[in-house]
């Protein structure tokens, strides 16, 4: 079957894939597919069942491989590394640790489950620092060995997935039980806040490991994937309804077949837009940015910070975004603030609507959330950051 005429500049192209069961399974991936969709060799060396530390196993067999070409011991320009993984990391330890241990107890309603079980990795303080670096060290070697163009996912925590419904009567018992004290979500607290909270942190993680490892290669092109953003916006496109009932397969963790080629086309849009050789002919007119350039475009943000002194107070520019994502803005603090001289400055920026009168504003950075006893600058608040502005109900103890 011939390519189509868009394609056609792609055909050189091989895309290698590496990661867990949402790049390998019994179906095409969305990996596997947004490959096909660009006209590419596909070449899949990722392993269902693995886990983040697994990826050094598979690069070592990819570049071992005879079918991966190379051009005088190098991967060719023309690969595309795509990575993804720490799904087992993350949600399916989550799972077990729920399903043994007093989880299943809890899952039926009996009394006394959520207290017996271990806070599952995902659920603990600063999430995401092993596994980045893992990450990081094989985004290096596929350098070393050639590759100049990477699309890393996200972790895909997203909480209309069936798993986290039926988790979280658990993560709620551990609420109440005071098991998540060390995210700073505390007894009375919505489930809900610990997983979203815990998500924008490995967001955020996976999306510095990507800004850095630009900044370090200005040769290369290095772009995330935010699968959960896409997740979303799928939802919101089909439909809740539709979404819902097509989307997951029985393992109520994995997509379907369906779901994975909706996944894809998201892929494939971002791919084309981010990736200067998989651009269609007319999409390259007028030249491209360099690679850490191109990326910030990819994830919707950049570094740039603006540290001053003002008085001999050294001043913070502070970036302030709601957990689900769609009010952002800055704030100009003190690094000698706590956080209720700060949530006076947020609250007097905010836009109309942000919260009201009966409620109260808390922040979270890095999965976890700020203390209210201690200076801004002794929590490691720093110019640039981003902290997670969560609004709960007064009535919620602290």
């Amino acid at each position: 079957t011939s390519l189509p005429s868009e394609d056609m500049p792609r055909a050189n192209w091989s895309v290698l894939i590496f990661g867990d069961s949402w790049a390998d399974y019994m179906h095409p991936t969305w990996p596997q597919v947004l490959g096909r969709r660009l006209g590419a060799t596909v070449l899949n060396f990722a392993q269902g069942g693995s886990l983040c530390g697994d990826i050094r196993n598979q690069g070592q067999r990819a570049l071992m491989s005879p079918q991966v070409s190379r051009h005088g011991g190098l991967l060719p320009p023309e690969t595309l590394i795509v990575i993804h993984t720490c799904g087992n990391d993350f949600i399916m330890k989550m799972a077990e640790a729920f399903m043994g241990s007093g989880g299943l107890s809890s899952l039926l309603g009996m009394p006394g489950g959520a207290s017996s079980i271990a806070t599952p990795e995902m659920l603990q303080p600063n999430p995401g620092v092993r596994e980045v670096a893992i990450i990081k060290d094989f985004l290096e070697s596929m350098h070393r060995a050639g590759a100049r163009n990477f699309l890393v996912s996200g972790v895909p925590i997203f909480l209309d997935m069936p798993v986290f419904n039926m988790a979280m009567p658990i993560i709620t018992g551990m609420v109440n039980s005071g098991k998540l004290e060390a995210l700073g979500v505390s007894p009375g607290d919505p489930p809900r806040l610990a997983v979203e909270v815990q998500a924008i942190a490995l967001h955020d993680r996976w999306e510095g490991m990507v800004q850095d490892f630009n900044k370090q290669h200005s040769d290369s092109y290095c772009v995330f994937f935010d699968e959960v953003a896409a997740l979303e916006r799928l939802r919101l496109s089909f439909g809740a309804a539709v979404f819902d009932r097509s989307m997951w397969d029985f393992s109520m963790f994995h997509p379907t077949a369906w779901g994975h080629e909706q996944l894809a086309a998201e892929a494939h849009r971002l791919s084309t837009e981010q990736f200067p050789g998989l651009k269609a002919p007319k999409e390259t007119k007028g030249g491209y940015a360099a690679g850490a350039a191109g990326s910030a475009g990819a994830t919707g943000s950049t570094n740039e910070t603006s540290e001053v002194k003002i008085n001999g107070d050294k001043k913070l520019k502070v970036h302030i975004r709601n957990v689900k994502g769609d009010v952002a803005f800055e704030v100009t603090c003190n690094a000698n603030w706590n956080t209720s001289q700060l949530t006076q400055a947020v609250l007097e920026k905010a836009p109309s609507g942000f919260a009201d009168s009966s409620c109260v504003c808390v922040f979270a950075m890095k999965g976890k959330f700020l203390s209210e006893s201690e200076t801004l600058e002794k929590m490691g608040v720093q110019d640039g950051v981003q902290l997670i502005a969560v609004v709960k109900p007064k009535s919620a103890p602290r």
